[in-house]
């Protein structure tokens, strides 16, 4: 829109302008590029998107850029999903309880970190929670299977009707492989659980976990690129066990990092829910079974062990882009969990992050308001199409099965993460308090280890 009572500036007037202050350099010197190989210029204007018909779409609509739902969060407020990692049931009860009484809506109960052994430990852990009431939804681990079955029957034995059950069962064999390196196969319990949970929409069987490769190092196309192909391969799955493609869909869950890096987190949610949407609409799928259920966890790959005291900033960066991003639910890791085991102060500061961006600040209030954006709808669009590119090619070499037993994720990720490194130690990706401003006098935080 024309300011009144003054001309429009075009593009070579500003260039010519800004070139006077660079000493000798072009305005072109300004721009940066990302990981990913995408040019980010210095000024973005609606030139940017001239002849693109525009791919966004409306909130609740396909494609799902804008978001998954019409109305945005229920409420104002995305689900406050709490990492429940403590050491013992008896413990992890106590942090549960203590979340929900504060303000959390849901819980992210990690098997593997509790040390659950059977039924009676999970019942343990969640022990006096209302199951009507809040979500469960398990972290994907080995031997998944287990905790999925002792989640379903607790919810039987509890009377939790149907409709009122909530989570996820944490199925995700290969996440698993990534993250520990460890093959996993796929086993008839994927399609045996996700039928189990076919009349259950609350709750999803499998969760696509993107977080193992953004935390190894992958470029946020390459995350993508990940989850798209290993949401492929559990849509292949469990409709060749005979699962109908509505079902197969409703089965899944999307798990991707958030970190401090605002726009490229923002574009990147925004992408993943266009990209599924495209996925879904090659299977045939109908335009109202195409959208995402999208989870973001902030990146442990941000946080310092070194004045972690900046990891509270960190994280609120990365909470408030992935709610600008439309992410439906929302986990942010204790400042202090690089360190050991978070105390009382570090979950607390972690949630009231959340409900400082939800409750005070009103972040949750507008649906997508990034869009329209230049800039995020242009990165959107072009960390989309580099997404699927990348997918693409995963899938010519025979899936994300293939890629992970070959070595070539592995590699990919490796090459990134040095690349990465690099820019860190150069001072062109800073820590502050760590690679740069260090407090030398300050007394180490101490946790018990994790």
């Amino acid at each position: 829109m024309p300011a009144i009572g003054f001309e429009p500036a075009t593009r070579a007037e500003w260039a010519a302008l800004a070139e006077e202050a660079l000493d000798g350099r072009t305005a072109d010197s300004l721009s940066t590029t990302t990981r990913d190989g995408i040019e980010l210029p210095p000024v973005y204007g609606p030139d940017h998107l001239v002849g693109r018909v525009d791919p966004s779409g409306m909130p609740g609509s396909s494609p799902h850029t804008r978001g998954a739902t019409s109305t945005g969060p229920v409420d104002g407020a995305w689900d406050v999903r709490a990492l429940v990692a403590d050491a013992g049931p008896q413990a992890a009860n106590a942090t549960a309880l203590d979340e929900l009484a504060r303000g959390s809506t849901s819980l992210l109960v990690d098997p593997t970190a509790i040390g659950l052994a059977d039924a009676g430990d999970l019942a343990e852990v969640l022990d006096n929670v209302h199951l009507e009431m809040a979500g469960v939804w398990l972290v994907p681990g080995p031997k998944a299977d287990g905790p999925a079955r002792w989640l379903l029957d607790l919810w039987d034995r509890r009377g939790v009707a149907a409709p009122d059950r909530r989570g996820g069962l944490g199925l995700d064999p290969l996440g698993v492989a990534a993250r520990h390196g460890t093959p996993q196969k796929f086993s008839s319990d994927l399609a045996v659980l996700a039928a189990a949970v076919a009349d259950t929409p609350g709750v999803r069987a499998v969760t696509v976990d993107a977080t193992p490769y953004a935390e190894a190092g992958a470029s946020e196309a390459w995350e993508l690129a990940c989850s798209l192909a290993t949401g492929v391969a559990y849509l292949r799955s469990l409709t060749d066990a005979g699962l109908g493609l509505d079902d197969a869909l409703g089965a899944l869950a999307f798990t991707y990092s958030a970190d401090t890096d605002q726009f490229a987190t923002i574009s990147k949610l925004r992408a993943a829910r266009r990209l599924w949407d495209r996925v879904a609409e090659a299977c045939g799928a109908p335009p109202d079974q195409r959208a995402q259920v999208q989870h973001a966890l902030t990146s442990a790959a941000v946080l310092a062990r070194t004045d972690p005291w900046g990891n509270l900033l960190r994280n609120t960066v990365a909470a408030f882009s992935a709610g600008i991003g439309g992410a439906r639910a929302i986990t942010v890791r204790p400042f202090d969990s690089a360190i050991g085991r978070p105390d009382e102060f570090g979950r607390r500061t972690a949630r009231n992050t959340q409900l400082l961006l939800t409750e005070e600040a009103g972040v949750a209030r507008v649906v997508d308001p990034a869009g329209g954006s230049w800039y995020v709808e242009d990165l959107t669009d072009r960390l989309a199409e580099a997404a699927w590119e990348r997918f693409r090619s995963l899938e010519a070499d025979g899936g994300m099965a293939v890629a992970l037993a070959s070595g070539r994720i592995a590699a990919e990720v490796d090459a990134a993460w040095e690349v990465r490194e690099a820019r860190r130690a150069s001072g062109h990706e800073p820590l502050i308090g760590v690679s740069i401003h260090p407090d030398l006098d300050q007394v180490p935080l101490e946790r018990p280890a994790g």
